[in-house]
């Protein structure tokens, strides 16, 4: 290939690259509305409203901030990827100490993920993590019973903090 095309076969790869719909279709990070942001509408306006007062409560007594956040699908993204785009998103933890954590719910891909920000992460590890999804949230989980699941995954996450 002669050097006077090589810059606009270049231009055409990379228009070509960008324009793909398999790069530009990321999940997009929904708004923060509330310590229980349910997508999926698994959770009851009581189920809901009763997890928001623990996590409020648990913020004001310690400072920590967790927050829930369940979605009907990933849509092809990976699930580490994309919670932890949403925990730096949505800003979780006080500024200087990190300490947030995103517990998230991905229904159709039957996946679950507790993000845990680095001022927390000595205290609530990865195998901490692993055990609480494992004997804590998955057993309600493979009953339907998300509300439970998600509510002993909480309990067991402020215990642990």
């Amino acid at each position: 290939m002669s050097r006077v095309w090589r810059a606009p076969a270049r231009l055409i790869i990379l228009f070509g690259l960008l324009l793909n719909p398999l790069l530009v279709s990321a999940l997009d990070v929904p708004p923060l509305t509330g310590r229980v942001v349910d997508l999926a509408h698994v959770l009851s306006g009581q189920d809901t409203e009763q997890l928001s007062d623990q996590l409020k409560t648990h913020e004001e007594k310690t400072g920590n901030q967790v927050a829930v956040l369940i979605l009907p699908s990933l849509e092809g993204e990976p699930l580490e990827t994309y919670s932890h785009r949403v925990a730096t998103t949505w800003k979780l933890g006080q500024k200087g100490t990190d300490n947030g954590v995103l517990l998230l719910v991905a229904l159709k891909e039957r996946k679950l993920r507790i993000e845990v920000g680095y001022g927390l992460e000595g205290t609530l590890t990865d195998a901490t993590t692993r055990r609480i999804i494992a004997e804590n949230i998955a057993p309600s989980f493979r009953e339907s019973r998300f509300a439970a699941g998600i509510g002993a995954g909480v309990d067991r996450i402020i215990e642990v903090v």
